[in-house]
């Protein structure tokens, strides 16, 4: 059993809402708090309290990191499940620095931290409150893309310089980037399946479907729950030995050779059929 704080843009893509179910369900994952990051923080942690509460959850803390401007043009999901500019006085007074911090000091035993979305909130955390980084077993992080080619990703371009302070912030850090985890994936042929999950089956089929239909494809990529399995270890996704570091380029993260000393690696490959049948099986989506 593994203690952990998953930080989260959950809202837009469709993936963050099925990581928050996944680890919420998870056996071996004790989910100690939810906080959110990127443009209308407080709408992303009253939908985060939603989904927790169709999966009867009451104890989990949730909250809201620093607003700021998002960004413009990305089909979101959970407005079908709560409007957007919505809120909930049940989100805990606590910036999402100071509840990951508080959380992280009074665990009994180490704690992960997942994030999922932009790195803002977790290079604040590293820079405000350094003490807590003794207390993390490791860092997983979604997002980058390893292609000298082509190094566009949405979570670490959103905030380049927070993801490379993240990467190399000396603890262990487990990176799912864009080409490995883009290969895990839900279809409109799971929609069934999705919907009979206990509870939460009918807001996760709904958000999903809207997704396809925004996006005008049969097809979704579930970047952030399979990043998430890095934190479990790397059977589902496995861990490239080589010792890297982050670098921003061009208001991109590049990741470049690091010194053994560096305790960054990257996902190089993923079991997609074994990571689908885990998550649906986890969510509670019965065949």
């Amino acid at each position: 059993m593994i203690s952990l704080i998953l930080d989260s843009d959950i809202g837009d893509d469709v993936d963050d809402a099925f990581a928050l179910a996944f680890a919420a369900r998870h056996p071996r994952i004790r989910l100690c708090a939810v906080t959110t990051v990127l443009g209308d923080t407080r709408w992303r942690a009253a939908l985060a309290l939603r989904l927790l509460d169709e999966m009867d959850i009451d104890d989990v803390p949730v909250a809201a990191g620093e607003p700021n401007a998002g960004i413009e043009g990305i089909p979101l999901s959970g407005d079908v499940v709560l409007p957007l500019g919505g809120g909930d006085p049940r989100c805990d007074p606590r910036s999402a620095v100071d509840l990951m911090a508080d959380v992280i000091a009074t665990a009994p035993e180490p704690v992960w931290l997942a994030t999922i979305g932009p790195a803002t909130n977790a290079a604040a955390l590293l820079s405000e409150r350094p003490e807590a980084l003794d207390r993390l077993a490791g860092i997983v992080m979604m997002g980058g893309r390893d292609d000298a080619s082509n190094l566009r990703e949405h979570n670490f371009g959103a905030d380049p310089s927070a993801a490379a302070a993240v990467c190399n912030s000396g603890r262990e850090v487990r990176v799912g980037d864009y080409l490995v985890t883009s290969q895990a994936q839900l279809r409109r042929a799971d929609l069934p399946r999705v919907r009979r999950a206990p509870g939460i089956g009918a807001s996760l089929s709904l958000m999903l479907e809207t997704y396809f239909d925004r996006r005008q494809r049969d097809w979704t990529s579930m970047y952030d729950p399979a990043a998430l399995t890095l934190a479990l270890g790397d059977v589902l996704l496995r861990l490239d030995p080589t010792p890297r570091r982050a670098e921003v380029a061009a208001g991109q993260v590049r990741f470049e050779l690091a010194s053994r000393e560096s305790r960054l690696r990257l996902a190089a490959s993923i079991d997609a059929a074994a990571f689908h049948r885990e998550l649906l099986d986890v969510i509670g989506c019965n065949p």
